[in-house]
């Protein structure tokens, strides 16, 4: 579903006036990569970087000039798979906290998965721009986790309840915006239709995409 609202997302930022002027896309759905949080938490032995490695290879392959990754947490990869394919790949996490850093953001709370917030590549991304990262607390992450796995990746309807929620908290914590750093919360976002202060990655990503195949983005992310 992530994958779908991203291709959305895609065509409704580019700056088209017929179906000719679109982006040309090649959608690589595959739901059977190893579940990358499991693997950093040392949950599973299933190491997802050879499937992912895999799927790019094709992609390259088939003519693609470069890559967006809808998944946050599989952006641990990103600097490894550069090296072993020879066209850019974006995760959007840097373009996320370049906005935040022009918009005078100095605090941002961060809602990921647990195997993203491990790894720390959101919360450095911030830190390097000067931005403090707040992260959830151990009962407020497990909200987070739980409308991941429990909630979107099932394919139950979601309210923005508990998304409130967790930015409540973190807003307690000095947050003054929130980064929507999991793809699942993407889609969350996107059927309530949620704005700023929340910051979607998937739409900075989508935005990067836009302009690395030379279009322009129509409307302001």
């Amino acid at each position: 579903m992530a994958t779908a609202v991203f291709y959305e997302k895609i065509v409704l930022l580019t700056s088209a006036s017929k179906d000719q002027e679109h982006i040309n896309t090649i959608i690589y759905s595959c739901p059977q990569i190893p579940d990358r949080t499991a693997f950093f938490l040392g949950e599973s032995s299933e190491d997802p970087y050879p499937t992912i490695l895999a799927l790019a290879k094709r992609l390259e392959d088939q003519g693609a000039d470069v890559i967006a990754i809808p998944c946050i947490t599989a952006a641990y990869f990103s600097k490894q798979l550069a090296e072993d394919i020879s066209i850019p790949v974006y995760n959007g996490i840097n373009e996320t906290a370049d906005l935040l850093k022009e918009s005078g953001i100095r605090s941002a709370g961060i809602m990921a998965t647990e195997g993203s917030i491990k790894n720390r590549l959101i919360a450095d991304a911030l830190v390097s721009r000067g931005i403090t990262p707040v992260e959830p607390d151990p009962d407020f992450q497990k909200i987070v986790t739980d409308i991941i796995y429990g909630d979107i990746k099932t394919g139950k309807e979601l309210g923005t309840e508990k998304i409130d929620k967790v930015a409540s908290h973190l807003r307690d914590k000095g947050a003054e915006a929130f980064i929507l750093g999991c793809t699942e919360l993407s889609v969350a976002a996107h059927k309530a239709g949620l704005r700023k202060p929340y910051y979607d990655i998937l739409d900075l990503l989508a935005a990067k995409a836009v302009t690395a195949c030379g279009k322009e983005v129509k409307k302001e992310v």
